[in-house]
């Protein structure tokens, strides 16, 4: 999943698995209290995190579609729900505090 970027279809996941969807499904969330989805989604925040905090003046559109979100608001939703604020804020203040951070950034997402 991580060299597809989060991008790579449940199903996908499941057959490399040799299982089936929901098997695979279960057998995950039960493992690590996540839904396959979720980490794929996390997979995706991440990339649009760090992109943003190194280049706050990203457009936003062409951000999602290269990162396989099917447009800027669902990029927008899935930012939000995992950070608490919109790309857009988060941009503005890598902007305002990117002088005084380091390059080694870590983010913990708490849910």
């Amino acid at each position: 999943m991580r060299k597809a970027n989060g991008t790579m279809p449940v199903s996908q996941v499941a057959a490399a698995a040799h299982a089936t969807v929901r098997t695979l499904e279960r057998n995950f969330k039960q493992s690590s209290g996540y839904t396959v989805k979720d980490v794929s989604g996390l997979i995706r925040f991440e990339r649009v995190r760090n992109q943003l905090w190194l280049n706050p003046d990203s457009n936003l559109a062409s951000l999602a579609h290269e990162l396989g979100y099917t447009d800027q608001s669902h990029l927008s939703r899935e930012f939000k729900r995992y950070s608490g604020t919109t790309p857009a804020a988060f941009a503005r203040k890598a902007r305002k505090e990117k002088p005084i951070a380091s390059n080694d950034f870590v983010a913990f997402v708490q849910s």
